[in-house]
């Protein structure tokens, strides 16, 4: 709501009160109806503001409750890779959660570019997990206060001073490794299906609420030189070939354990 909206209830059931107690006869009429027509455009402005923000009530309630407290935050996209009616997963190369999962990583952002923004949000690094190069200026963050969450997405989906192609975690995990051939991805095609925001949740992994949004991304497959080289990673044990409902249970049908996040890439 915006402060003209604000204005108007906070007068309007001011006015509301004053009338009832206060006043008599014509007077009290006349403010009566003025007071509930100040109340009703507020309340009509508030619906507006739920309607323009309805991609974003997840967030809303962080104006409201625990809106002081400190939020962990991760913003990751994720392939979907579709190979034959199966989906196409990576072994994670990380021993904290052994598993396979879908090609992706958390988006970078550029350190001193967001330094002053960053600084006004109260965004800092988040170190639960040890950072390395490898890491350094992921977007996994900690927002000292999470009523911050809402201009924090601003400023991400206003894409400025943050890495916007998904292209740097398929080259690490595919290409540089050697488990597709260079020749035939230097470059890739991909379309951008929707976003997945699973709102604020207690994790027992953290000493704090998380909010993880990711986007999920499609793999285009352009040529046949492509279509034979994710054909091939099916003798990869660094691979797996995997169905939706394997995916749904957690565990292929031969056992081998599918990290939970991956359900995100699976058609809504």
């Amino acid at each position: 709501m915006n402060v003209k909206g604000k204005i108007s209830f906070i007068i309007g059931l001011t006015g509301l009160i004053f009338c009832s107690v206060f006043l008599t006869g014509e007077a009290q009429s006349t403010v009566f109806k003025i007071a509930l027509g100040l109340l009703i455009a507020s309340i009509i402005d508030f619906i507006v503001f739920l309607y323009d923000n309805k991609k974003h009530w997840k967030l809303l309630v962080t104006k409201i409750w625990k809106s002081n407290a400190p939020v962990r935050v991760t913003v990751a996209y994720l392939f979907r890779i579709e190979h034959n009616g199966k989906y196409m997963l990576i072994k994670r190369h990380k021993e904290d959660f052994i598993g396979f999962q879908p090609v992706g990583g958390a988006y970078k952002y550029f350190k001193e570019e967001n330094r002053e923004n960053f600084d006004k949000l109260g965004i800092i690094p988040c170190n639960e997990v040890p950072r390395d190069s490898a890491t350094e200026n992921d977007l996994r963050i900690k927002i000292n206060k999470r009523k911050n969450l809402i201009d924090f997405f601003k400023w991400f989906n206003s894409r400025k001073n943050r890495e916007i192609d998904p292209w740097r975690e398929f080259f690490e995990e595919l290409i540089e490794p050697g488990y597709l051939p260079a020749e035939h991805f230097k470059h890739i095609k991909y379309a951008f299906l929707f976003d997945h925001q699973e709102g604020i949740l207690r994790n027992e992994d953290y000493p704090i609420d998380q909010f993880r949004h990711a986007d999920i991304f499609e793999l285009r497959i352009e040529t046949d030189a492509q279509r034979q080289a994710i054909k091939a990673l099916a003798n990869n044990d660094n691979i797996a070939f995997v169905t939706a409902e394997e995916i749904k249970k957690g565990a292929t049908a031969s056992g081998v354990r599918i990290l939970p996040h991956t359900f995100k890439i699976l058609p809504r």
